[in-house]
């Protein structure tokens, strides 16, 4: 696919979140493996999945039973208004568009 998305600071935040939100659907992790996933920083992540809900999504960590605090994994609960099947026809552009190389090995 050879499509271009917009390439502003806005359309980038929302590109960004949906490319959060599909990962966090398609390969259930933590920050830690979104980071080594994505390649984004801490920090990045946090923020995008805390604003989720700006874009209708709704998110929440679910705690590993019987393990240690902030152990398990996110989970997407509602994908409001967006369509999951348009994100993933359009990962890899999307991905580009945010200079990120998805690392998939071993998932």
């Amino acid at each position: 696919m050879n499509e271009r998305l917009k390439d502003s600071k806005a359309a980038k935040a929302f590109q960004r979140k949906l490319l959060i939100a599909w990962s966090i659907h398609t390969y259930p992790s933590n920050l830690t493996g979104l980071q080594t996933l994505t390649g984004m920083p801490r920090r990045t992540l946090q923020d995008a999945i805390k604003d989720l809900d700006d874009i209708s999504i709704e998110c929440h960590f679910e705690q590993t039973e019987g393990a240690s605090n902030n152990q398990g994994q996110f989970v997407i609960d509602s994908w409001g208004g967006i369509q999951l099947d348009w994100i993933e026809s359009h990962i890899e552009t999307i991905a580009n568009g945010l200079g990120i190389r998805l690392n998939t090995e071993g998932r």
